[in-house]
């Protein structure tokens, strides 16, 4: 059997338009039409997503350090051993909640 949809107006919270409740994403919980439209949300979304990606790459924070880029022996040294102590901890950690 066919199951009629009633065409209801909704308005959208972002840009105050009535519009026909195919204009909204529904809320799988409760089955109602989102308080966005569409269009409103998809652009809410594409704009966070640029912004997330701004902060992600960030162009203040140092890079770490490249072990084999470094020209100071001494600090070479430095770097590899606590590269070493790094990952004799992380080993000893795996080990100990494997036991």
């Amino acid at each position: 059997m066919e199951t009629l949809q009633k065409q209801t107006l909704y308005a959208c919270g972002c840009c105050k338009q009535t519009l026909p409740s195919d204009a909204f994403y529904v809320d799988k919980r409760t089955g109602l039409p989102g308080n966005y439209c569409k269009e409103c949300r998809k652009s809410a979304s594409r704009k966070h997503r640029k912004a997330e990606k701004r902060t992600l790459v960030r162009e203040d924070r140092e890079p770490y350090p490249v072990i084999t880029s470094t020209k100071d022996p001494e600090l070479r040294r430095k770097l590899i051993l606590s590269a070493l102590q790094t990952v004799r901890a992380s080993i000893k950690q795996k080990k100990a909640e494997a036991l």
